[in-house]
């Protein structure tokens, strides 16, 4: 008993003098070690901490990954800082103000634009002050943007800010404007959009009447009515549009002493306004002009109930506009007939079809202009040929849903099989959101195509997201885990206000890849439970770190 006494005091010391040497580590010590931009080495310390602790601490992560955004968006690296900002957006938190005006000061129009982007979804009183700030940009996209999110949330200093930098500009770009004060909507605002009604630019003067339009300001119909007597034929048009979209019913003599009118957009634009206006006979001549040929009459009849018939031949046209514009404005009318031709625009072949809006004399009416070799002409070309494109493809494909079944089944199936990579996300979505049997098979079908990563991977997402029995979350985290060693965060571009053509949140739009990593992590974590964070904690550890930001982001939305 002597002899056992002695050694246990000594086992005692010994542990005593190991506990001196590894001190447990304390929040502080976390915090410090990620303040000092040693992420990796302050989430290994917390896995010790949290290892002692026995849980979880929840307050220790969001400050670890509160940190990480904050400095991925103090970066002087405009990728770093669009980074931040994005993560913030994702982790549903409002980004310091300071953080953001100095992402508005700087020299990259990209974090320009992607902080005028976050401040339009923010609802605090000092985004209004920061949207300002960007009205004085050295690069005037930025602040027509800015522009248009101080009109879209009709704050107070809008009109003015609007006002003053339409003078200082040359007045060939005002056109840009009336779109603006149509959407403040105060009197302030409609007087300067009735003043812009006599503008000397006659493209002015044509975007005034139609904002107006578009904004049911039935109360700038006079200037509108006398418009219409004017000799120029584009600014007639316009009127006619007007008319109709405000129900004018005084105007319809008018409009029918237009019809008779030399030129054929004047005369269409009137045809449409009468129709508005509950003339049925007039739908019949809008067909007459689509059978004749007419781009933007065909894309009229998309609006008209009971054209199909009109539309179905001119599938068959020799010209790729009718033929595209014919499809789609059958899809519009829900035509199961339009699928075969759509999916010849719909699928990439070697003439690389592109779109880009093409609008009528008067701006009043748009058709779609069908482009070859596209990728070679856009750099020469106003619009962003290849977003616009992709936009208009995601547009079919979401009106499809309103098909048939088999026949929205029938084009995914088709897509999926050709391997269009951008259509993919749209097309997962909306199968998932299907969710009926057929749709499943779908999914599961594709789940486990050989030699397509990208469309396997989605499919076994939405399968995990649909609660689908099956290995799929094992699936997803091991995507993951061979994923995080590379930098997956890139960005589409993005389309500007003024040829959006969706309502489109203003948002930034991860690509394909970078869309399926964020959306398995969010799916993994929405458990919230302790597996869910020890997984996005190692990926934040030992991942790629230029992808840390986002995960951060994903972090705090999971623990908040």
């Amino acid at each position: 008993m002597k002899k056992i006494l002695p050694l246990i005091f000594l086992l005692s010391l010994s542990s005593l003098s190991a506990q001196e040497e590894s001190p447990l580590p304390s929040k502080q010590q976390i915090i410090y070690l990620a303040q000092a931009r040693d992420s990796k080495e302050a989430l290994s310390l917390y896995r010790t901490y949290k290892k002692q602790l026995g849980r979880h601490d929840f307050e220790v992560l969001q400050q670890i990954a509160s940190v990480i955004l904050e400095q991925s968006a103090k970066s002087t690296n405009p990728e770093k800082q669009i980074l931040g900002l994005f993560g913030y957006s994702i982790g549903g938190l409002s980004a310091p103000p300071n953080l953001l005006s100095s992402a508005l000061a700087s020299s990259d129009i990209q974090l320009q634009l992607a902080a005028i982007q976050y401040l339009g979804r923010m609802q605090e009183d000092y985004a209004d002050t920061l949207l300002n700030k960007a009205m004085s940009s050295d690069f005037l996209f930025t602040r027509l943007e800015a522009a248009f999110i101080l009109s879209m949330r009709k704050s107070k200093s809008a009109t003015g800010q609007i006002e003053s930098l339409m003078y200082r500009i040359p007045p060939q770009l005002r056109s840009f404007f009336p779109e603006f004060f149509a959407i403040i909507g105060t009197s302030e605002a409609i007087h300067i959009l009735r003043h812009l009604m006599d503008d000397s630019f006659h493209p002015t003067r044509i975007a005034a009447i139609l904002s107006a339009a578009q904004h049911g300001r039935d109360d700038l119909l006079p200037p509108i009515r006398a418009a219409a007597t004017h000799l120029n034929s584009a600014e007639q048009e316009a009127c006619a549009t007007a008319l109709g979209y405000l129900k004018d019913m005084k105007s319809i003599k008018k409009l029918k002493r237009l019809t008779n009118n030399s030129s054929s957009m004047v005369k269409l634009a009137a045809l449409h306004s009468l129709f508005l206006l509950g003339d049925d006979r007039a739908a019949a001549k809008i067909a007459l002009e689509a059978q004749n040929e007419n781009v933007f009459a065909i894309s009229l009849l998309g609006e008209i109930p009971g054209q199909e018939e009109v539309l179905v031949p001119l599938l068959a046209h020799s010209n790729i506009q009718i033929r595209f514009n014919a499809a789609f404005a059958l899809l519009q009318r829900k035509d199961p007939r339009s699928v075969p031709v759509l999916l010849e625009f719909l699928i990439r072949d070697s003439r690389d079809l592109g779109f880009q809006p093409h609008s009528s004399t008067g701006n009043s009416m748009r058709a779609w202009k069908v482009i070859s070799s596209s990728s070679q002409k856009t750099e020469d070309s106003f619009y962003d040929i290849r977003a616009l494109t992709v936009a208009v493809k995601e547009l079919i494909i979401t009106a499809s849903l309103e098909l048939p079944e088999s026949d929205f089944l029938t084009l995914s199936h088709k897509l999926l099989a050709a391997r269009e990579t951008e259509l993919v996300p749209r097309i997962v979505s909306l199968l998932e959101t299907q969710r009926s049997p057929a749709a499943v098979d779908l999914l599961k079908k594709y789940s486990v195509t050989a030699g397509a990563p990208l469309i396997r991977t989605y499919c076994n997402l939405a399968l995990l997201r649909l609660g689908e029995p099956g290995p799929y979350k094992e699936i997803i985290k091991d995507f993951v885990k061979d994923s995080r060693s590379h930098q997956l965060i890139r960005f589409r571009s993005s389309l500007p206000w003024n040829v959006r053509i969706v309502e489109n949140p203003h948002t930034l739009t991860p690509e394909e890849s970078s869309s399926l990593l964020i959306h398995s992590y969010e799916t993994l974590s929405r458990e919230q439970d302790e597996e869910a964070i020890d997984f996005l904690l190692e990926a934040i550890e030992l991942g790629n770190v230029e992808n840390r930001p986002v995960l951060a982001g994903i972090l705090l939305h999971t623990l908040l």
